[in-house]
């Protein structure tokens, strides 16, 4: 009795977590991610949507390529700057986030494996309102902010933060992460923040005792959709917190460059490969 009164429960968050996408949108999804591996590394799609409420389409102006490796608890987390001048079937030369404007979550997997020339196994996406959301439920995220932006000045956010480590709560981490004006590199600087966050957030996770981590994992699972099992999160969770984690962060080698007007993010091809 009690096995199944567990297993409803689990069952109903795995619900929650793949609830953002409908019944068509989960299987297309499914039909672009490669078949799960019983061990060794994988990759995952993160994407951020820049979609406000009552908004029907959106670019994914987060695009991150995670590479995992439970074995020896290591991840990769590469950012690919969202003006990458790429080509999508059908629509030509376009920004790489506009791939999940044209076909959503499938559309969007699909070109990020295309160009990074890897499979990915496994997608997770989370919007404006739900990241603050899941870092308030953290009880905020501690974040070394490299910079102080200004909030009457250049920024873009109208979030005043100044530099040095500190714990932000949600709106914070919301602003941090998308100011790109009062910033040393632009994009490039706002993705490094984007990866920040991520990073003090597994940290905050991690951070939790073992017989915290299930409710944690719950309680975030609200605030994102993706195609992993509640289980199989806290599985993961767990097996971080027992080898202990490394995180990498990096770009994808690129240099900016105008074309017909528009500007655009040029990849460094070769060093994209030897990455």
């Amino acid at each position: 009795g009690a096995g199944t009164a567990l297993a409803l429960y689990l069952n109903g968050i795995n619900a929650t977590i793949q609830g953002g996408l409908d019944d068509a949108e989960f299987k297309e999804l499914g039909e672009q991610l490669a078949p799960a591996k019983a061990d060794g590394s994988y990759y995952v799609g993160i994407f951020g949507s820049d979609a406000r409420k009552g908004e029907t389409a959106s670019r994914s102006d987060v695009t991150m390529l995670a590479r995992i490796d439970p074995d020896k608890g290591v991840v990769d987390l590469i950012s690919v700057p969202r003006d990458t001048m790429i080509d999508i079937e059908g629509h030509g030369t376009q920004k790489i986030n506009a791939a999940y404007a044209f076909g959503g979550p499938s559309e969007a997997v699909k070109t990020l494996s295309t160009f990074a020339g890897v499979p990915i196994t496994h997608y997770a996406e989370i919007h404006f309102q739900e990241l603050e959301t899941l870092v308030d439920t953290l009880g905020g995220v501690w974040v070394n902010v490299p910079v102080t932006n200004d909030e009457t000045g250049s920024s873009n956010t109208g979030k005043r933060i100044e530099a040095g480590e500190q714990l932000l709560n949600g709106e914070q981490a919301l602003a941090f992460p998308r100011e790109r004006h009062a910033t040393r590199a632009g994009d490039f600087s706002r993705a490094q923040a984007q990866r920040m966050i991520i990073e003090a957030i597994v940290e905050k996770v991690l951070s939790k005792s073992i017989t915290e981590i299930p409710g944690t994992v719950e309680s975030l699972a609200r605030c994102v959709t993706t195609d992993y099992s509640v289980t199989d999160l806290v599985s993961l969770a767990l097996t971080f917190k027992d080898k202990g984690l490394t995180m990498y962060s990096a770009a994808c080698p690129s240099y900016t460059l105008n074309q017909d007007g528009i500007s655009y993010v040029g990849t460094q091809y070769a060093e994209w490969q030897d990455m």
